[in-house]
C-alpha cells in the first residue's frame, strides 16, 4: 500500500490538504494558477512544479455532496456533485479574487499527511468552481464536479445551403441530424432534390438498414437505384432514392461510426462525451467501469438528434435505458454504473463505534408493474400519411411512437396497497432486451427496500458511490448486520465526518 492508502485507513492520522484553483484573470487575459494549503507547503526542487509555495489560507478543505440520482427513486436524471472550500481572507490578501471569473474554472484538492512530498498526496477532488462568496474574513469557493460541462447543447454542424451535400437553399443554417446506435424510422433530410439525396447523420455511419416511403419498405441495392429502391452511402450518412417518393421518407439506421460503430449504452456515453464534450483523453474515463457496464448491459440502444438537446439529456436517456447512472469520481474521471441489489460482500463495514446518527428515511413505494418503452419510431405516420398497401396492423403500429414490454406481480399489491405502476420510455431497440430489463427492475423496485441515512465519524474520501457497505446497529433490524448500497454521500473534511444515503 502507498502512504496515501495508509492515511485513508488510519482514522487518527493527521491530514494535510493542498488546493489549486485556476480562475480567469481579465488583467492577464488568461487563467491564473493559485495554490493554497491548510499548513503552508512548498514543493521540492525535483517535484513538478518545483519550489512552488502553497499559501496557508485553507480553512475548510472540502465539504462535498454527491448523489446517484435526484428524487426518491433510483432512476432518472443523474445529478452533479456540489460543495465548498473556504479560504482565510482576514488580512484582505485575497480581495483581488473578486475581480476574476470563476464559473467553470478548474479546482483540484489533494490530501496528504505529515511529511508527505507532493507526489505522495492523493487527488480527492477534480472539478470546477461555480462562484465565490466574500465576507470580511472568508472567501468561499462553491464547487461543482465536471458534470457541469454536460449542460451545454449538443454541438451540430449546419447546412450551408449551397447544393449537393451542403443542402438545398431552404436548409441554410439548419443543424444536421445525428444518429447514435440503432434507431428506427428516423425522418431523413432531403439535402439534394435533383439527386434524391437524403441524410440521416452528419458523418460516417455503420449503414442505412431500411428505407420507407409512406411506410412501404424500399429495396436496398448496391449500384444505381431504380424506382422502389435505395442505395446507402455509409461514409456520408446518406442514402439515394431511385425515384421521387410518394410521401414521408423514413429510415432504420445503425448510426455514428466515427472511430467504429458502437450501440451499447456504456459505449455511447463514452462516444458522446469524447466527441461532443471534449473528454478525449483515455485518462478522462474510468475504463474498468465502462467495460463492466458494457458486459452487464450489452443491449443495443439508439438515439436520434433532430432538435436542440443538451448533452445531459442525451446521456441521461442512454444510461436510464439500462437502469444505469454516470458521474465523476474524485479524480475527475467520467464513470458509469448500474443500480443493482447490494453486493453479497461489502466493501466496508461500520458499527456503533463509528455511527454517530442513523435514521430510516422515506423511500419510494414498491412497484407492482414495470412498463418500458422500446423500439421508438422517431417519425410516426397517421392514417393519411401511410400508403394504402400497408395492412391494418402495420398501419396502427406506424402511428405509435413506442412499443411497451411489461413485467408485473399482482401479489405485491396485496402487501402494499399503494404499490405503483412505473412507466418509462427508453432507448432500447429490441423487445427481448426491454422485457429482460422490465423484469430486472420489477425485482429491484418491487421488493421491500429500506432507505437509511447514516452519519459516521470516519475519515472522508475512502468510499465511492455505488459501493456496498455493511451496517451493524442494535436497532432497526440491523443487529446482525445488513448490506446496503451507497446512493448518496456528504463528506465534511472540517470535522472528519461522512454522511451516507443507503438503500437496499
Amino acid at each position: 500500500m502507498s502512504r496515501f492508502d495508509d492515511l485513508l485507513a488510519n482514522p487518527h492520522a493527521a491530514r494535510r490538504y493542498l488546493v489549486v484553483v485556476e480562475p480567469f484573470d481579465p488583467a492577464l487575459g488568461a487563467t491564473r494558477t493559485l495554490r493554497y494549503s491548510d499548513h503552508g507547503f512548498v514543493t521540492r526542487p525535483d517535484d513538478v512544479p518545483p519550489n512552488a509555495w502553497f499559501d496557508p489560507r485553507l480553512v475548510t478543505a472540502l465539504n462535498f455532496e454527491r448523489q446517484l440520482f435526484s428524487g426518491g427513486r433510483l432512476e432518472g436524471r443523474s445529478v452533479p456533485g456540489f460543495g465548498t472550500l473556504t479560504l482565510n481572507n482576514a488580512d484582505g490578501g485575497l480581495d483581488d479574487l473578486a475581480g476574476m471569473a470563476w464559473d467553470g474554472r478548474r479546482v483540484r484538492v489533494w490530501l496528504g499527511g505529515e511529511g508527505f512530498r507532493l507526489g505522495e498526496f492523493g487527488l480527492v477532488f477534480d472539478g470546477t468552481a461555480d462562484q465565490i462568496e466574500f465576507d470580511d474574513l472568508l472567501v468561499v469557493v462553491r464547487l461543482r464536479d465536471l458534470q457541469a460541462r454536460f449542460e451545454a447543447e449538443v454541438t451540430r454542424a449546419s447546412y450551408a445551403g449551397t447544393g449537393g451535400a451542403e443542402g438545398r437553399e431552404g436548409l441554410t443554417g439548419r443543424a444536421r441530424p445525428l444518429c447514435f446506435g440503432r434507431v428506427l424510422r428516423v425522418p431523413a433530410v432531403l439535402v439534394d432534390p435533383a439527386a434524391l439525396l437524403y441524410q440521416v447523420h452528419d458523418g460516417p455511419i455503420a449503414d442505412v438498414d431500411a428505407v420507407y416511403d409512406r411506410g412501404v419498405p424500399l429495396t436496398k441495392v448496391i449500384g444505381a437505384p431504380a424506382a422502389g429502391q435505395f442505395r446507402s452511402d455509409p461514409l456520408t450518412g446518406c442514402f439515394t432514392l431511385g425515384a421521387s417518393p410518394a410521401g414521408t421518407v423514413t429510415a432504420d439506421v445503425r448510426g455514428d461510426a466515427a472511430g467504429g460503430y458502437v450501440e451499447t449504452a456504456a459505449a455511447l456515453v463514452r462516444r458522446v462525451a469524447a466527441a461532443r464534450a471534449g473528454f478525449a483523453d483515455p485518462g478522462d474515463f474510468d475504463v474498468a467501469a465502462f467495460e463492466a457496464l458494457d458486459a452487464a448491459a450489452p443491449a443495443p440502444v439508439g438515439l436520434f438528434v433532430e432538435r436542440e438537446v443538451s448533452l445531459v439529456d442525451l446521456l441521461d436517456a442512454l444510461v436510464d435505458s439500462i437502469g444505469g447512472h454516470y458521474g465523476f469520481d474524485r479524480a475527475g474521471r467520467l464513470t458509469v454504473g448500474r443500480v443493482t441489489s447490494p453486493a453479497l460482500t461489502a466493501d466496508a463495514e461500520f458499527d456503533v463505534t463509528q455511527i454517530l446518527e442513523i435514521e430510516r428515511v422515506a423511500g419510494a413505494r414498491p412497484i407492482w408493474r414495470q412498463k418500458l418503452g422500446y423500439a421508438r419510431y422517431w417519425r410516426t405516420l397517421d392514417a393519411a400519411g401511410v400508403a394504402g398497401s400497408v395492412d391494418a396492423e402495420a398501419r396502427a403500429d406506424l402511428a405509435e411512437s413506442v412499443r411497451y414490454a411489461t413485467a408485473d406481480d399482482p401479489v405485491i399489491k396485496l402487501r402494499h396497497l399503494l404499490a405503483e405502476e412505473a412507466v418509462r420510455d427508453t432507448a432500447l431497440a429490441l423487445a427481448s432486451d426491454a422485457a429482460t430489463e422490465a423484469a430486472r427492475r420489477l425485482a429491484l423496485f418491487g421488493a421491500d427496500r429500506d432507505a437509511l441515512r447514516v452519519r459516521l465519524k470516519v475519515q472522508p474520501f475512502a468510499l465511492e458511490l455505488g459501493l456496498t457497505v455493511r451496517i451493524r446497529y442494535p436497532r432497526y433490524g440491523l443487529a446482525g448486520g445488513r448490506n446496503l448500497l451507497v446512493v448518496g454521500m456528504t463528506e465534511d473534511a472540517a470535522v472528519n465526518e461522512v454522511t451516507l444515503d443507503l438503500w437496499g
